[in-house]
């Protein structure tokens, strides 16, 4: 096996176990959970003008680093985490780590009417990443 398609699998291979780095000493940490969430916004097949707001929530053992938003398979945003989820907070204690701040929101524009597809990621400070909702959209002129 050539040494690129030696490193070709490996990263397809941590990228399979969910990116479970430590962040600092490069070794897998079978310790660190994945993040989970929801999408509460957009409804999906629902229509929206040229952009639309993306909300919902996430929570990790550790803590949520950043929440990437793709549209049509390409990363449209990142965002941290900026809204308040009492609500959450209460469900999951366990993963509140002394904040209520677990929601994020944030626009996103579309480069053409039609449909979309909106997918949501969240990556933890170890830099594990799940996917935490697909919502189709359709963009129409208004």
């Amino acid at each position: 096996m050539s040494v690129a398609r030696a490193v070709a699998a490996a990263a397809l291979l941590t990228f399979a176990l969910g990116c479970n780095r430590g962040a600092s000493e490069g070794v897998l940490d079978p310790s660190n959970e994945l993040p989970f969430g929801n999408v509460d916004a957009p409804v999906a097949k629902s229509q929206t003008g040229a952009s639309t707001s993306v909300g919902g929530w996430a929570m990790d053992d550790r803590e949520i680093r950043e929440v990437r938003i793709y549209v049509d398979g390409r990363l449209a945003e990142v965002s941290t985490m900026n809204t308040d989820r009492p609500d959450v907070t209460k469900v999951f204690p366990q993963y509140a780590h002394a904040t209520q701040v677990h929601g994020f929101t944030a626009l996103v524009a579309f480069e053409r009417p039609g449909a979309h597809t909106i997918l949501v990621q969240a990556v933890d400070s170890n830099g594990a990443t799940r996917d935490i909702g697909t919502v189709p959209i359709t963009s129409v002129d208004k």
